[in-house]
């Protein structure tokens, strides 16, 4: 899904690739898989620039609330991992 909003981004399969640093082919070959899944052609690679599709803008759309969601859930446990562990002092009180 990465790949797939830095190409929307870029407008371009090479540039999105070398954010990612991975081969072009490679990259294009995820979203040509991934298009083939959804059953939609995302990006119309006739055009240079690249353009959206329609049934692609849809789909980038639920990429973005897919991902914000995930960030919404995870977020309070990445704080929580990051908040130093406070060990309780050993306590002074001897009977």
């Amino acid at each position: 899904m990465q790949y797939v909003l830095a190409v929307d981004e870029q407008k371009s399969f090479s540039k999105a690739a070398k954010l990612f640093d991975v081969d072009q082919s490679t990259l294009s070959q995820q979203i040509k898989l991934f298009e083939a899944r959804l059953g939609v052609e995302i990006f119309d690679r006739s055009y240079k620039p690249l353009l959206t599709t329609p049934e692609g803008r849809k789909v980038i759309n639920k990429i973005k609330e897919i991902i914000e969601k995930v960030e919404q859930l995870i977020g309070p446990f990445k704080a929580a991992q990051q908040q130093p562990v406070t060990l309780p002092s050993p306590s002074s009180d001897t009977k």
